[in-house]
């Protein structure tokens, strides 16, 4: 299998992405590795994943496997070195579930938890985020890993929301640590790891982003769409839409809530970072 030809596409701040790279790295599989635009998807994108036209997609000798879970149950099946799933059928399943409830709840709380909620509702998400990783932690138990002695499906399921945890407590002013410090020490030694340490992004960058995307998001508490605030921005690249900003910039909504033109970046930039917001809300599992 020396001569496999294996291409991750993905975007440099999705966890889903990033347990790809960890479960290739734990296998010890080469790959190229293509950073994906959110405004503007590939043209082999678009190919590769033709349903949902999101990343992760996996292509393997130019077969393409979608839906991150899926692709690292193909990468263990695939590549036999380093098991991920246990061989045992009962234990296999339970590893399936565990990874589901990391999707179910990890993954979706932190939608409600961080773009979604404020106030009373967001201490409501916070709560339900830190109940579901304390069930997490009686499911690790005394074990080093959720694999047991070596890592396996459910801790790459999981461990790249640890870039994300800086970016959630900042935002929500909470401590994971304190209330969850079983699950910051199994983090913790999953970062000791090369393969996961190398594949998970930069928690101030993570953080910055996030910053970045919520102020993007949080107009769309106003009376307008989260689409009509977007297409604000684009104004110097749609001329034809100006009639249309000016009328959106009569409601007071808008202007308590848009910077100057000139104190804006380029309108590509934040186009991209809108369109990037949403595909961090719709990341593929």
């Amino acid at each position: 299998m020396d001569n496999d030809q294996v291409t991750l596409l993905g975007f440099w701040a999705s966890p889903v992405a990033m347990r790809v790279r960890i479960a290739l790295a734990e296998k010890g599989v080469k790959f190229e590795y293509k950073e994906q635009s959110m405004r503007n998807k590939s043209a082999l994108l678009l190919e590769m994943n033709p349903v949902h036209k999101k990343i992760p997609v996996l292509i393997h000798n130019g077969k393409p496997i979608c839906e991150s879970l899926v692709i690292v149950q193909y990468i263990d099946e695939m590549w036999k070195q380093s098991p991920l799933l246990p061989s045992d059928p009962y234990e296999r399943t339970r590893s399936m579930f565990w990874a589901d409830f990391v999707d179910q709840k990890i993954y979706d709380m932190k939608r409600n938890m961080m773009w979604k909620t404020r106030g009373d509702e967001q201490e409501a998400a916070k709560k339900d985020f830190i109940d579901s990783l304390k069930l997490l932690e009686v499911e690790l138990g005394d074990k080093p890993y959720f694999g047991g002695e070596t890592l396996g499906y459910v801790d790459v399921a999981l461990v790249p929301f640890y870039c994300w945890f800086h970016a959630y407590e900042t935002i929500a002013n909470f401590s994971i640590e304190a209330r969850c410090p079983k699950l910051i020490g199994w983090c913790k030694r999953c970062m000791q790891k090369e393969s996961v340490s190398k594949s998970l992004a930069d928690p101030h960058k993570i953080y910055s982003y996030a910053m970045k995307l919520r102020k993007i998001y949080r107009l769309s508490d106003q009376s307008l769409g989260f689409v009509d605030v977007a297409n604000v921005s684009m104004e110097a690249k749609c001329p034809k839409l100006i009639g249309w900003r000016k009328r959106c910039m009569q409601k007071e909504s808008v202007q308590a809530s848009c910077r100057p033109p000139q104190d804006l970046q380029l309108c590509d930039e934040v186009e991209e970072d809108t369109s990037a917001f949403r595909a961090s809300m719709m990341f593929p599992v």
